[in-house]
C-alpha cells in the first residue's frame, strides 16, 4: 500500500460518522445477498463455489461499529449537523480568521460556552477578544437549526438529572461494621520494626 497524497483532506466527525454509516450498511447488504445465495444454492444442491462474501477482520468491524456508537451518542454534535450546516459554518467562521484545525475542532466540538473556545483557539483574547460570543452565535445558529431544538434540550437533561438524583440514595445500615483506624498498626513510627529475639 502506497500513501499517494497525505493529508489531502481533514474530516469532520459528521463526515467520518455518514462514511462508517455507508461502510456498515455496504457490509450489510453484502452478507445478506451472500447468505441468499448461499441458501439458493443449498436449496438447489449444487456445489458451493465462490459466493463474494469478503472475509472482513472482527476487529475492524468492532471498531466500525464503536465508532458510530461513539459518534451517534446524546452529547455528540454530530446527531445535529447535516453537509449544509458544517458549509455554512466553516463559511460564516472565515471572518474570525481561524486556522483549519480551528475550525474543524470548533465544527466537531461545537462550543455552546466561551470556555469551550479556549481549549480550541490558540491565544483566544488576543485574537478574538470580545468576538467570541458571535463565533459561538455562528456555531449555534449553523449546527443546531430552529432555537426552539436547542432550548428543549436542557430541559430534557434536567429531567434525566432528577431522575438519576432519585434513583441514587445511599442509605446507612446499622448492622455494617465500621472500622477503626485509629490503634496499633495504623502507620505509626516503628510499626514494621522487627521484635529481638534475644540473640
Amino acid at each position: 500500500m502506497e500513501v499517494i497524497n497525505p493529508r489531502a483532506a481533514l474530516l469532520s466527525n459528521f463526515e467520518v460518522l455518514t462514511l462508517l454509516r455507508e461502510l456498515d450498511q455496504d457490509h450489510v447488504n453484502r452478507t445478506k445477498t451472500a447468505l441468499r445465495i448461499k441458501k439458493e444454492e443449498d436449496a438447489a444442491k449444487k456445489p458451493a463455489h465462490d459466493t463474494h462474501i469478503e472475509e472482513v477482520s472482527e476487529n475492524l468491524r468492532t471498531v466500525e461499529l464503536e465508532a458510530i456508537q461513539y459518534l451517534s451518542a446524546e452529547y455528540q454534535p454530530a446527531r445535529q449537523q447535516s453537509e449544509a450546516g458544517i458549509a455554512r459554518l466553516v463559511k460564516d467562521l472565515a471572518p474570525f480568521g481561524l486556522t483549519k484545525p480551528e475550525k474543524l475542532q470548533v465544527v466537531n466540538l461545537a462550543p455552546t460556552e466561551p470556555v469551550e473556545l479556549y481549549v480550541i483557539v490558540e491565544e483566544l483574547e488576543d485574537r478574538l477578544g470580545d468576538r467570541m460570543d458571535q463565533v459561538l452565535s455562528v456555531v449555534s445558529k449553523s449546527l443546531h437549526g430552529p432555537a426552539d431544538a436547542v432550548q428543549s434540550a436542557p430541559a430534557d437533561a434536567a429531567a434525566r438529572v432528577e431522575v438519576f438524583q432519585e434513583e441514587e440514595r445511599w442509605e446507612h445500615d446499622a448492622n455494617e461494621v465500621e472500622f477503626d483506624d485509629f490503634g496499633e498498626g495504623v502507620g505509626v513510627t516503628g510499626d514494621l520494626d522487627m521484635e529481638d529475639d534475644g540473640d
